[in-house]
């Protein structure tokens, strides 16, 4: 797909329509955040000319680059929680689709879910789902807090195994995906409900990411006007603050993401993006 030619801007508006600035440091930002750059030099990352299907995993390597002063100690870049699956309530007994997506556990770029969810104001979660793992049903149980019990369960109500028809592993390079059913087995209603990629890559930068150095990882997910939109957050450390922008897409087109602008102490965004060329 043909791109436009650009120059290096740094966005510190907002990324994209609708998703608003999500910038946050450890430190209380201001309501309304600043720009630093003439508006003529600001612009969005290029997107694609040629938008995928509703269930096409878009694939992406992110490069980052420090463009602070100082060593950055700490670089995550993960899935955001993204929206509410269960925004009109889920009563006992309903049942709602997920589409997940990932590599299996025995390739080396091995894919966790996090499934988390809200009954009663008590919050529960599972980080260890994967799409390795085949059921019919996944059921909302809820955590026993006297045995601190798994939240789910993959036995049927019954007692019963669930019947699951075996597939054949995928290679190393392959992206799976699947359809996720999961039921509140709760007596109670499940007002939230989240699921997402866990942070199974940690620190990017363990050893710390010096002025100008860079390091490149993988993301994929669904673009935006599909039901399945994926967002990422990137957190970096610097000189003891964090900052935070937590909606990063696939859908996004650029060389690399600078890690740092000028007005990261006015609650703007803290990342900007440099074009890619043709």
């Amino acid at each position: 797909m043909e791109l436009k030619k650009g120059l290096v801007v740094l966005f510190t508006g907002i990324l994209l329509a609708g998703c608003g600035s999500a910038a946050s440091t450890t430190e209380e930002a201001p309501a309304e955040p600043q720009e630093t750059a003439p508006a003529a030099e600001t612009a969005k990352p290029e997107a694609a000319s040629e938008t995928p299907a509703d269930d096409e995993i878009v694939d992406r390597i992110y490069t980052f680059e420090n463009a602070t002063d100082s060593v950055i100690t700490d670089l995550k870049v993960y899935e955001s929680k993204g929206k509410n699956l269960a925004e009109g309530g889920m009563k006992p007994g309903d049942q709602i689709q997920v589409d997940v997506s990932g590599y299996y556990l025995h390739t080396p770029n091995e894919t966790l879910y996090t499934v988390e969810f809200v009954s009663e104001g008590n919050t529960y979660s599972i980080k260890t789902l994967h799409v390795e793992d085949l059921f019919n049903v996944l059921y909302l149980t809820g955590t026993d807090t006297t045995t601190g019990a798994t939240a789910v369960s993959f036995t049927n109500p019954d007692g019963s195994a669930q019947e699951v028809e075996t597939v054949d592993a995928p290679a190393d390079d392959e992206i799976v995906t699947r359809t996720y059913t999961l039921e509140n087995a709760m007596k109670t209603d499940i007002t939230e409900l989240y699921v997402y990629k866990s942070d199974t890559k940690g620190n990017l930068v363990p050893d710390g990411l010096k002025p100008g150095e860079q390091v490149s990882t993988e993301v994929f997910g669904y673009y935006l006007h599909t039901p399945n939109e994926t967002l990422y957050t990137v957190e970096f450390t610097v000189d003891g603050k964090t900052y935070r922008h937590e909606t990063v897409h696939v859908e996004d087109l650029f060389e690399k993401i600078l890690l740092g602008t000028e007005d990261m102490t006015t609650g703007a965004t803290p990342i900007g993006f440099q074009a890619k060329e043709n």
